[in-house]
Formats: C-alpha cells, structure tokens, sequence
C-alpha cells in the first residue's frame, strides 16, 4: 500500500484512494528515481542485494494523522531495470516493485495528507537537498516539476512587482510575505531559466511588505518566487518587470530610502568586485545618496566621539582621523567596522594628539585626544562605516563615518591636512601620512591625460635653448618676464615652452600670451596639463617635447636682470663635459641674495633641509661672486644638459605639488657622475614662491614635511657624504631658511 488511509475531507480522501493503486516508484527529470511509502518506521531500499549507491536521499514527511510518509530519491547506479525491494528496519520485506513500471511523479500521491512541517520539508529538500545534490538548478524539466509541486502545496500565490534596477545583474522587488511563516531561511527563484537562490534576506520596510534583491535574469513575468521560513513557506508570482533606475526609485520613495540604501549597499557589496556595474552603483549612490553619519558630541555623554576624515586608497588601505573623549576611562577597545572588511583595531596603530580646538566645545576642559591611522590592506569598504567604542562592561557605541568621495588628488589633499604639522613626528609619517599619500598621489598622477599644445607663431628652428616654464595661477610676472626676453638678443636661438598645471585657467593664458606674442613677436609653445600634477610632472612634460641642446628651467616668478644671462649661465657646462647642470645668482626685489647655490643641513630634530648659501647677505657679497662647484641649485632657475636629465628620469615626481624636486634631481645627476655649477654672473630676481602660496592644498597640510621626509629617506647616506666633502662657507645666519 502506498498512501495509508486518513480522515481528511472528500477530495483529499478519493486523491488518497487513487493513490493507492499507483505504483511506489516514480520517475523524476535529471535520471532521478522518487520511491514513497506510507509505512511506518525506516524502509532501507536495496537493489540487486546491495544497498543503493550514494547520493541518496531519505527524508520522512509527517502527516496530518499523525503518520509519516518515507521519501526516497536516487539515481540508479546503471541502466539495467533491476527490481528494487523495500526493506523494513527488521529486514522483513515492505514491498518489491519493478523498475521497468515506474511512471511519471504523481504530485498528488507526493503531496496529500501532508503537515505544515511535512511540506516545508518536502519544499526544502526539493528545492535545496535535491537540486544541489544532483545538480539541477539549471535543468529547466526539473524546475517545472518543482512549479507543479508547489501549486499542490501553495495553490494561490501573492504577487510580486519588481520596483527597480539596482545593476546590470540585480532588481529590486517587493512582495508580501506571511508573518506567521517565522524567520526567513531562503529565498528562491524558479524562473524560465531553473532554480536560483536569492543572495540575501529580504528586508522589511513596512506592514506586509518586504524587499528583495534578486537575479535579473530569474526575474520574468511569471517567475515563481518561495520564501522558505522556519515554520513554513509561502510562494509569489513576478507579475511586473521594473525599469525605474534604483537612485530615481529612493527619491519616489523617501520614506523608506535610507533604510533601503543601507539595505543595497549592504548587499551590493558582495557583489561588487565580480560585477562591474554593482561597483559603479556603490560610488553613484555616495555621492547621491550618501549615508549618514553620527557622531558623538552631546557634552552630556561621558564618552564622546568623531570620525572627520575617512578615506580608502584604493588599494585595501584606509586612512582614518578624528577625535574621542573619555575623560572616565570607560572605553577598552576602538575598532573600525564596515562591510567589506574585518573589523579593524585601531588602539595600536593609531597616532594620539591633544585637540585644544574640541576641548572649547567642552567648555575648555581639556581630555580630547585626536587619532589618526593608517590601515594597510584592510580591504575594500562598501558603504556605511563605523568607528565602534568598545566599554570596559562589553557594551559598544558606535559613530558612523562614510569614506569620503573626491579624486585621487583631493583625498591626497584631505590626508595632507588631516594632521597638525606640529603633531608630526618621522615615524608619524612614515606609519600614518606616507602609507596613504603615496599611493593617493600615484593615483592622481595615473589619470593623466595627454597635454593640449597651442604653438603661437612659428617655432624656432634647431634651438639651443628650451626655456621651460610651469605655470601655476600666478601669471603676474610673465609680462616682465617676457618683456625681459624680447629685448636679449640670445633668445632668436631659444624655445619658449609654457606649461599650464591649472587648466582652468587655460582661455585667459591663451588670450594673454597671445596678446604679449603680437606685442613681442616671441614665438612661444602653451602646453596645458590635463590636471594639477606638481611642478615635476609639468616640467617634465615641457622637457618631453623640448629640443634644444639646455634645458633651462625657469620659474614664472624669475625675471632677467639684464641681457645675456643664458650664455652665461650655460658657460660652467662650456668649460668643462663633467659639469651637467648650473644655477644661476638670484635676487629678492631689495637685492639681497636668495640664492647663490644650495647646500644640505639638519635641523634641531635631525632632519635634512635644503639651504641656500648666504641668503638674505647683500647682492655684493664677496663669497656669492665666485663661480664654483655647489652640492646642488635651486630649480627656480637651472640649466641641465638635456640628455643627462632624460638618462637621469628627469625630475622624480613623487613629491607632492613642489618642493625638494630641484635638490632630489641634483643628487640624482651627481649619482650618475655630472657636477653641478653656481654662476654668479647669471642675475635674475626671484619673487619667491608666489605660485606655491596659492595652492591651498600645500598652505593648509603637511606636504612640505612630507617631501622633507621623503628626500630624507631617499638621499640620506648621499647627502652626508656630499657635505662631507663641500666645507661650509655660509657665514651669516641661514639656518631654518628653505629652498
């Protein structure tokens, strides 16, 4: 007997009288064999005289008279239609039935007199145990066997509405799901194409009705959707097929937005290093939907907090900075969680910094302590963040960050700034600033483009000179300049080659060189960056296109005295083949000395600095007149053979907007030999960084004693045995005075 009999209404009683003269044995796509029976106790299936070969499945099904219905499914080891005996657990024979009369799955004998239980198990088995096992997930006669079951069980399913489309490979939808069907489990998708899981739990955002972030290419029009819980299951039909972007879906439905962009985001992330467009929805969402943050600054709290600056570098490293207060010592631990990464303790790596500014908030008492870290290689933060303040007691507050958005550049910028400069110490630096600058600024310089060229008459042929000038927001002196350069007549065997490292600025340089041009006839080349990339980048961009035989590389704030300077300045590298580069005599507008070659010193703290000789010492200064050999020069005004700057890499651009390139291409040309020249008989005036002081990333950060601590670590060993052999002759008080 198959189906024992039940007390249960007329239909169900004459399904189960039916079943009765139906065979035990039934066929199942994918090769697969169902064997059931109503029997009491363990049936131990045998073929053969052996047991049947591994996968197979046993489940038992309660009934609702109390019973229990024995489900077996098994692909048969070969072709040969071998009987096959049911076994009870005494090994007395239930039943033998013949292979050769299996007929096709009769739902209904699966099906009937089955509990609640009973029928979230035979779902759960069928959808999950059985799919897996015999991989069929993707067998579309097997989908439609589990539809057919389904309607059995759950003959009237709820509707489903896609609402939005998160990505390439994910929508949004909403459908009711049942309370009393408990915790959800699992969420599955029976569509056109098989069975697939859902990859997350559904979300509640109201009274019976729930979100859910499902595969597009499982969500059609009649899909079959089954929320499997943990007292029963419920299914719903796709009915709607949405097209509404998932951004212009949170503003029609800003009630529940936040709630739902926490939900996305959470669950995009996952997915966000397969799939591409999951990515790009992340950063979309930051900038247009960014999440909230939540800090801890109510005066009346014992513990108080703030993440001010979260930045990822793109690489699995993550900045962090901000400030706590825990004036009663109740805090244990401080962690960094986020989806995406492990969490991430800051206690030991963090750098710790009294922050007067955050004790006025607290009526002057003072306690509050600045932090900022560096975490390499935490990985990749998608969405919320938070900064979780463990207490003594176990018990968590958490502040809510998000990463800050912005190019490579900016976020560089924001890490500059993020400490005191007096609070920076070189191990600070090393383990906090560089880590993130670094890589920040490799990225920044990454998203180069080609420069733009506008040649303004017609250029000199075969020059001898390619004067480069970058040019940064400060066009003041350029009429001075160029008014200096038409009238020397050296300059028919010069090329001018202007670059621009503020393209914003690009329509008024044109309109206003172009202007000088007519006035002046001096052809010159405009090359205007793509970006602000530093004064390296852009002078070696000029160098790139340069052809004549010098490179003279001139600051925009550097005006010829008079006449004639270009040849004698080149006259040190005439002389003699071993001298590569030269520097030039310059001048403050009071005519006292800026620069008369530049030396190497370390400060009070042990760090080196770039020094010029005899700053500040009058235009006439007997040791400022005398040609000689110098440790290095000044990039404001420097002559270098052009192929020793092209075999040394030119300048190094690892340095951040400007500063310490000159003297780190200085040691670079010495390292390959060359020797490096003042010629006081080249004057020029220089009006001293007056395109730096308007870069208000490098005013307001740290970038100088970054670019300070890199040339250190850089050219350590070399500038001590350089000034070992270079006595010093600075005879007036220069200390401090930087290049």
């Amino acid at each position: 007997m198959l189906v024992k009999p039940i007390d249960q209404s007329t239909d169900d009683r004459q399904s189960a009288e039916r079943a009765r003269d139906r065979p035990i044995h039934f066929v199942m796509p994918g090769g697969l064999r169902l064997l059931l029976s109503d029997e009491g106790g363990g049936m131990i299936p045998m073929q053969g005289g052996k047991m049947l070969p591994p996968p197979t499945i046993k489940v038992a099904l309660p009934l609702m008279d109390g019973g229990v219905r024995q489900m077996i499914i098994f692909r048969p080891a070969d072709k040969v239609a071998q009987p096959l005996d049911l076994l009870a657990a005494d090994g007395s024979l239930i039943a033998r039935t013949d292979a050769t009369l299996a007929a096709p799955l009769d739902r209904t004998a699966l099906t009937t007199g089955l509990d609640d239980t009973g029928k979230l198990r035979l779902v759960r088995q069928l959808l999950d145990v059985c799919r897996e096992l015999f991989r069929l997930k993707h067998d579309l006669a097997y989908g439609r066997l589990c539809r057919s079951v389904l309607a059995e069980l759950a003959p009237h399913p709820a509707a489903v509405a896609a609402e939005a489309i998160v990505s390439q490979h994910l929508v949004l939808v909403s459908c009711p799901i049942p309370g009393h069907i408990g915790d959800v489990l699992d969420v599955v998708v029976i569509g056109d194409k098989g069975i697939a899981n859902a990859l997350h739990r559904p979300l509640r955002v109201g009274k019976g009705r729930n979100l859910l972030l499902l595969d597009r290419a499982a969500v059609r029009p009649g899909s079959l959707v089954v929320i499997i819980g943990t007292q029963v299951f419920a299914t719903a039909r796709v009915a709607t097929q949405g097209q509404m972007p998932f951004l212009a879906w949170l503003q029609a439905n800003k009630a529940i937005a936040g709630k739902t962009r926490a939900f996305v985001m959470r669950c995009v992330a996952d997915t966000a290093n397969q799939d591409g467009s999951a990515a790009i929805l992340l950063r979309e969402l930051e900038l247009f939907q960014p999440a909230a943050r939540r800090n801890l600054t109510d005066k009346r709290l014992p513990v108080g907090g703030a993440v001010e600056l979260l930045v990822a570098d793109g690489r699995g490293g993550i900045f962090i900075k901000g400030w706590v207060r825990d004036p009663h010592q109740l805090m244990s631990e401080t962690y960094l969680v986020a989806t995406g990464i492990e969490p991430q303790r800051l206690d030991d790596s963090w750098l710790r910094y009294p922050r007067p500014d955050i004790d006025r908030h607290y009526d002057g008492r003072s306690g509050t302590l600045g932090f900022a870290a560096f975490l390499p290689e935490a990985g990749m933060i998608r969405g919320q963040a938070k900064l979780e303040l463990r207490l003594g007691s176990g018990a968590t507050l958490d502040i809510l960050a998000r990463p800050a958005q912005g190019t490579p550049g900016q976020l560089r910028d924001a890490v500059l700034v993020g400490i005191p400069p007096e609070q920076l110490t070189t191990e600070a630096i090393a383990k906090v600033i560089a880590p993130a600058a670094v890589t920040l600024h490799q990225a920044h310089l990454a998203a180069r483009r080609a420069p733009d060229l506008v040649q303004l008459g017609t250029a000199v042929q075969e020059p001898r000179y390619s004067i480069i000038i970058p040019l940064y927001r400060n066009l003041d002196y350029l009429r001075f300049q160029l008014g200096s350069f038409a009238t020397d007549p050296e300059m028919a065997g010069a090329e001018l080659i202007f670059v621009l490292d503020s393209p914003e600025q690009r329509a008024d340089l044109v309109h206003f060189l172009s202007g000088l041009h007519q006035l002046y006839a001096l052809p010159m080349t405009i090359m205007i960056m793509s970006g602000n990339f530093g004064y390296a980048a852009a002078n070696n961009a000029g160098a790139a296109i340069a052809r004549g035989k010098f490179l003279v590389l001139l600051n925009s704030d550097v005006v010829p005295e008079e006449a004639g300077w270009l040849g004698r300045l080149a006259a040190p590298l005439l002389r003699g083949k071993k001298v590569v580069a030269s520097g030039a005599r310059l001048l403050f507008d009071d005519h006292s000395l800026q620069h008369a070659g530049m030396r190497f010193a370390r400060d009070a703290g042990g760090h080196w600095l770039n020094l010029h000789y005899f700053k500040g010492a009058p235009r006439e200064f007997p040791p400022a007149l005398k040609s000689r050999s110098v440790p290095a020069v000044t990039g404001a005004a420097l002559l270098v053979r052009r192929q020793s700057f092209l075999d040394v890499g030119g300048f190094t651009e690892d340095y951040i907007i400007g500063d310490y390139e000159d003297s780190d291409l200085c040691l670079k040309l010495r390292s390959a030999g060359g020797d490096i020249h003042y010629c006081p008989e080249a004057v020029l005036f220089h009006f001293e960084r007056k395109s730096i002081n308007r870069h208000a990333g490098y005013q307001r950060s740290v970038a100088g004693l970054y670019n300070r601590w890199l040339a250190g670590q850089r050219w350590d060993e070399a500038m001590r045995m350089l000034m070992a052999r270079y006595p010093d002759h600075n005879t007036i008080a220069t200390d401090g005075a930087m290049a």
